[in-house]
């Protein structure tokens, strides 16, 4: 370090002559006295500025995204899994009763058996639904007959039996890759008979068409 005589102020060794009134410069005792000794005057080190840790906060943010991401997928694998069971499922069981035993629906599977519009039905879950809706509608027809005052909740359970059975027939229709509005030639006199005996043993296609995966 150097100092001016005159007004005594510090300077850099790097520093000659004072700024103030031109003074030369000389050494303070400190420094001369480290320069007898052979030592060169140590520099403090200059603190250096707090850097935000950009690559942290980037692996912070990383983790988080990560973690919402699996929380969102295990909330849609339970939503799926709650979805799942109350979707029919056809049975392995080749035999015609375990089939109609599946297709007989329970408080939970009434609706996307028997009223949904969606996906393929096969021709043997057609067959089995049929008969049930047709029993359904001779028993309903045989308790009106014999309680005429049950009449008017007869005709509503009608209207909700050619429902289900308007449903049915559409997903057979996309079981064989057409569209539900095939239907309307059932007007046709006669040909709602050839369309009943189409559904009735028309293979459906195999593998994946536009309604879905075969059952």
């Amino acid at each position: 370090m150097k100092t001016c005589p005159k007004c005594h102020k510090i300077y850099e060794d790097s520093q000659n002559f004072c700024s103030i009134d031109g003074t030369k410069l000389v050494l303070t005792p400190v420094s001369q006295a480290l320069r007898g000794n052979g030592q060169q005057p140590e520099e403090q080190p200059q603190p250096e500025a707090a850097q935000p840790d950009t690559q942290q906060e980037n692996a912070q943010q990383q983790t988080e995204q990560q973690n919402q991401q699996t929380s969102w997928q295990q909330q849609n694998w339970q939503y799926q899994q709650q979805q799942n069971q109350y979707q029919y499922r056809p049975t392995n069981d080749p035999s015609f009763s375990a089939r109609f035993q599946a297709n007989i629906p329970d408080a939970n599977t009434w609706k996307p058996m028997y009223f949904s519009f969606d996906g393929r039905l096969s021709r043997g879950d057609y067959v089995c639904r049929w008969l049930l809706l047709l029993g359904c509608a001779v028993v309903v027809s045989l308790i009106c007959g014999i309680i005429s005052i049950l009449a008017p909740i007869g005709a509503l359970a009608f209207i909700a039996l050619c429902v289900a059975q308007i449903s049915i027939s559409v997903r057979r229709l996309h079981d064989r890759g057409h569209s539900g509005l095939w239907l309307f030639v059932c007007v046709i006199p006669a040909a709602n008979l050839l369309m009943f005996l189409y559904l009735l043993f028309a293979a459906g296609q195999p593998g994946v068409n536009e309604y879905g995966a075969a059952e």
